[in-house]
Parts: C-alpha cells; sequence; structure tokens
C-alpha cells in the first residue's frame, strides 16, 4: 500500500524511538487496512469504543486496543512498526492517530508493556546513568535531557534536537511544523468536556471574543 497515515507530535525530536502506531477506532483507516484475519476482532473493538465517551476513554486506567495486522514504515528507521488501534486515542486530538513512543509517554508505555512490544530509549535524563528499560517502572517523559540511540540527534539535548528533526522533516517532504494554541484560561478551560461556549463576534471577517 502507498497510503501515509498522517500525525501530530510535540515530540518530533523522539521519532527513533516510534516502534508501534495507534489509531483511534474511529479512524478512517482503522477498518479499511485491517487484515482479514483480524478484521472481525477489529470491528469488534471498534464498536465497542464508539459507544464510550472521550471522557470515559480518558479517564481508562485499564489497557486495551487491537493489532490491525498491518504494518506501518518509520521513516526515519525505515523499520516496520505494528499499527494498533486503541480507545486511548481520540479522533478529535491532532490527526487521530499517534506515533507511538512507549520510552517516553506514560500512556504509550503501559500500552507497550501489556502487549510486549519494543521499548527504545532515546532520550537520557542529564547526568544519569543509564539505566535499561527493562527495569523502569514508568515512561520518562520530560522535555529535558540530552538524546541517544537517534542517529544524527545523538548527543543534542531535547530542544535543539526537536528543531533538527523539524528541519530534516521539512527537507525531505515528510511533513511540516505547526503552532497549536490551548486555551487556559480557568473558566472556560475546565468546561472543555461538557462545552461552555465562547461567544465569539465578527467584524470584517475576523473573529472577536467577547
Amino acid at each position: 500500500s502507498k497510503k501515509k497515515i498522517e500525525v501530530f507530535t510535540t515530540r518530533p525530536d523522539t521519532i527513533f524511538g516510534a516502534t508501534f502506531m495507534v489509531l483511534a477506532p474511529e479512524h478512517e483507516l482503522a477498518i479499511e487496512m485491517s487484515t482479514d484475519e483480524n478484521l472481525k476482532d477489529v470491528e469488534k473493538y471498534v464498536n465497542w469504543a464508539k459507544n464510550r465517551s472521550d471522557v470515559e476513554r480518558m479517564a481508562e486506567k485499564h489497557v486495551s486496543g487491537q493489532f490491525t495486522g498491518a504494518f506501518a514504515i518509520n521513516p526515519f528507521t525505515n523499520k516496520k512498526i505494528p499499527i494498533y488501534i486503541a480507545d486511548y486515542v481520540l479522533i478529535g486530538y491532532g490527526t487521530g492517530a499517534i506515533m507511538a513512543v512507549p520510552a517516553h509517554d506514560s500512556r504509550d508505555f503501559s500500552f507497550a508493556r501489556f502487549f510486549d512490544l519494543p521499548i527504545i530509549q532515546v532520550v537520557q535524563r542529564n547526568g544519569e546513568d543509564y539505566i535499561p528499560v527493562e527495569e523502569w517502572e514508568e515512561s520518562y517523559d520530560s522535555k529535558e535531557g540530552i538524546l541517544i540511540n537517534s542517529d544524527f540527534l545523538n548527543g543534542l539535548d531535547v530542544k535543539d534536537a526537536i528543531n533538527l528533526t523539524l528541519k530534516k522533516i521539512e527537507d525531505d517532504g515528510l511533513g511540516e511544523k505547526k503552532i497549536n494554541f490551548r486555551l487556559r484560561d480557568a473558566i472556560f478551560s475546565r468546561q472543555r468536556y461538557w462545552g461552555e461556549p465562547i461567544p465569539i463576534y465578527y467584524t470584517n471577517g475576523i473573529p472577536n471574543a467577547l
């Protein structure tokens, strides 16, 4: 297949540690790319997940997911990585698909441990001795540290590695950098799930908040 799965990530520096992908159950490719032997289980999981609210899914502590039978190619390592669907990925966030980096994301870490998927450390704490990932009890999610196991990024700190990775991604035509803004207002942001609207009016086609 020549299909490409678009992902959004705030940690492009960790791409060498992406060992699997996860699609939201509602993703348009979740059913389409599933192999014949996995299709029945995928459809069953999709139907189950669609009946759960985003709040339930984000609060869920129990790990669940389903292998599609398909694989993607990590564009930086050129290695095949399995594609799963799981309810912890939401269709309304980003593109509804993630590159899973279990060493440096807590939910990916739990998923990888549950399904016995590879975990590759690519960021090491400053000044800390190397500890094998098999001995880890949790992921290292901080945006501070030095890149390891990452080819041309090795030895860089996270900030510099992010910038260099973004340049490489754009130079190779793999994607583009984008700035997303999050609402941090104390009143409105707490209403994110049950929808208190922000009043907007337009002047000459330009939106303005009341």
